[in-house]
């Protein structure tokens, strides 16, 4: 039982794809080529995934205060936004199953794994046909790191 429990094999190789992905991805270094527009694009699907209206504040961390203040901000969104989906269709099989394939990950991979799994159940795949966390992941992929809605 690769991921404490016995799950189809199409569904552990997604789960081994995501996870792969995130852990090639280079963590808070910004591309050179970045693509204004394309984040913008991406912003707005992962907005949409999470069914919110808001607007996008774009800050570069560059001090201790600024990394302190954002990631105080985005434990508490980020926690709360995966408490609601993770309660709702993912709370058993999903959440034990992504929180032990990538524990050692960061806590924002947990997120996207839950949310592969959480897409092979019905009421879930439902209310979000595309998932939400693993939308995020192409901005990570960006170097850029969302932290979520704040006021």
């Amino acid at each position: 039982m690769k991921y404490r429990q016995e799950l189809p094999q199409e569904v552990e190789q997604q789960l081994d794809a995501y996870i792969e992905r995130i852990r090639k991805i280079n963590w808070l270094k910004p591309k050179k080529d970045l693509n204004f527009q394309e984040v913008e694009k991406q912003v707005s699907i992962v907005l949409e995934a999470f069914g919110c209206k808001a607007t996008i504040e774009y800050k570069k961390l560059a001090t201790t205060s600024d990394w302190d203040a954002a990631l105080g901000a985005a434990r508490g969104a980020a926690w709360d936004a995966a408490w609601d989906a993770a309660r709702g269709a993912a709370l058993g099989a999903a959440w034990d199953a992504a929180r032990g394939a990538a524990w050692g990950a960061a806590w924002d991979a947990v997120c996207g794994t839950t949310d592969i799994l959480a897409l092979n159940i019905e009421d879930y795949k439902t209310k979000y046909p595309n998932g939400n966390f693993a939308q995020i992941t192409p901005l990570w992929e960006a170097g850029l790191y969302p932290i979520g809605i704040v006021d």
